[in-house]
């Protein structure tokens, strides 16, 4: 029965670790980080221990502290050091299959024909699992719960004492003279199991589980105290068995470290951006009034045929007459005058009107009155650039974007630019302020080193989680950017410092004009 259950686990590790191959091969252009920083586990267990070996059991316990690190998200590696009572005794006249008689070993004779088996047996432990968390195969798992298998093994360090009446006999120390002196038999042993865990909040989780382990050599037939009279192990090894609970406690803090990856899982932010794509609007290419605006987008559906629309699907009034331009036989009429029915405007009488050479002359002298190197006549339309997750290194999709801002700097010599950082809310606040801060600077690195622009033509600021485009508290790509503006009165904003030494990956640096404070 054993050998089945531990045969069974080996398939599900196996299986485990195909399932975790294979999808890295199938998904080699999903970038995924396969091990953020995360959390150490610290726990305490107590609970009922079970022998099956040859003397009958009764109820006793155990207790012990593990200590567990994830190595990615299915795999951790857990260290336990085990202290287990076991007892039991035997009121059947237990013999071997040649006739002789089950007892301690006492220079070579047992305790006498009258003999009642019982034992008292203390065993130290401290060994090392594998431990597969099998919650993280499916996207819409239950991220309360954690169903895990392990196998391992370690030392055992056993003191087995056989009770006659009021006599004690220590039948752990290997000893052939007549005294038995108190002492521990040293032997490895291996073991495997399952269990449950329940996320309770989150630093703190509760786990119930069952352990079986089987001691080698001469130790595992020690547990229940009973070895053939004259040398040799009795026919059967004895079994352990340790049902117990788990109080487990995530070790640091919040706003530096994921969970224990156990309770996460790399599906999480594809299932987000699964659903995000699957509450979309089906696409309908109606066109119920053939202006060639379809109905999802039109804002006038009963347009009349052959008006020329705008990208909305209105009605064209290019002059803002009130008269359609496909009605309007003066689609341009100057403003100011009153129009007829067929719009065109009723100019009265007066002074000769402008030739195009007193028009031209107007518009430059209004040109040579602006100094667009000293004032903006309006706040410019500048893109953004968005960021990986937990990064702030830039895409290559977003050089584009920057290169507009260039072009608008360098053709305005005296404008100042506020570059303003943001992430999303997967973090604590802290770090997410240095993350938005190495953001922002990144932006402004990449365009003094690229394109030459002065550093203190920059304002840097910085914004953390605040001011979240897409309202969720999730992982969202349009929340990590860097937003860029015309600067007016805002002043830099310094590097936070807030306990966070850094936060997030960054790429390549870039250097270029040293000058003005870069």
């Amino acid at each position: 029965m054993t050998r089945k259950i531990l045969t069974l686990i080996m398939f599900v590790l196996g299986t485990a670790l195909f399932y975790q191959a294979t999808a890295q091969t199938t998904a080699s252009n999903l970038k995924i980080n396969a091990k953020p920083k995360n959390m150490w586990e610290l726990g305490i267990n107590v609970g009922h221990t079970a022998l099956t070996g040859d003397v009958d059991w009764n109820s006793s316990f155990g207790a012990g502290l593990h200590l567990r690190k994830a190595i990615d998200y299915m795999f951790s590696i857990r260290v336990d050091a085990n202290y287990y009572q076991f007892r039991g005794e035997e009121n059947d006249d237990v013999r071997t299959a040649d006739g002789r008689r089950w007892a301690s070993r006492n220079n070579g004779n047992g305790f006498g024909d009258n003999w009642v088996p019982e034992y008292e047996t203390r065993l130290f432990s401290g060994d090392v699992n594998l431990v597969a968390s099998l919650n993280n195969f499916r996207t819409n798992r239950n991220k309360k719960l954690n169903p895990y298998v392990f196998i391992g093994g370690g030392i055992s360090s056993i003191e087995a004492i056989a009770i006659d009446g009021s006599n004690e006999y220590d039948v752990s120390e290997n000893s052939n003279g007549d005294n038995f002196d108190d002492g521990w038999e040293i032997s490895a042993h291996y073991d495997a199991g399952f269990g449950l865990g329940f996320r309770l909040s989150d630093k703190v989780s509760l786990s119930l589980e069952h352990k079986m382990f089987r001691v080698v050599g001469r130790g595992g037939d020690l547990l229940d105290a009973a070895e053939l009279v004259g040398g040799g192990f009795t026919p059967k090894d004895d079994l352990a068995h340790y049902t117990n609970l788990r109080l487990g406690i995530s070790l640091g803090k919040k706003d530096e470290k994921n969970v224990p990856l156990w309770w996460a899982s790399p599906m999480d932010e594809l299932a987000e951006d699964l659903a995000e794509v699957k509450s979309r609007p089906e696409l309908d290419l109606t066109d119920t009034d053939e202006d060639g605006v379809i109905d999802m987008l039109d804002k006038e559906e009963n347009t009349e045929k052959g008006c020329p629309v705008n990208t909305r699907g209105e009605t064209l009034d290019s002059d803002g007459d009130g008269i359609a331009d496909c009605k309007d036989e003066e689609m341009y009429s100057p403003p100011g005058y009153e129009i007829d029915s067929k719009g065109i405007a009723i100019i009265p009488a007066g002074p000769d009107p402008l030739n195009e050479g007193d028009v031209n002359r107007l518009i430059d002298a209004k040109i040579a009155g602006l100094d667009m190197g000293k004032s903006v006549p309006m706040n410019w339309f500048l893109p953004m650039i968005h960021f990986d997750n937990n990064r702030y290194s830039i895409r290559n999709s977003e050089y584009g974007k920057l290169h507009n801002v260039a072009s608008v700097m360098k053709q305005n010599p005296g404008v100042r630019i506020v570059a303003n950082g943001f992430t999303d809310q997967t973090a604590g606040n802290c770090y997410n302020d240095v993350l938005s801060y190495n953001r922002a600077n990144a932006a402004i690195d990449y365009l003094v080193g690229k394109y030459g622009i002065s550093r203190d033509r920059f304002v840097l600021n910085w914004g953390g989680e605040n001011n979240n485009l897409v309202p969720t508290s999730g992982s969202n790509m349009m929340n990590r950017r860097v937003e860029f503006e015309i600067a007016t009165s805002e002043s830099e904003m310094g590097r936070p410092n807030c306990g966070v030494n850094n936060a997030g990956r960054g790429g390549k640096s870039y250097s270029g004009n040293k000058e003005a404070g870069y």
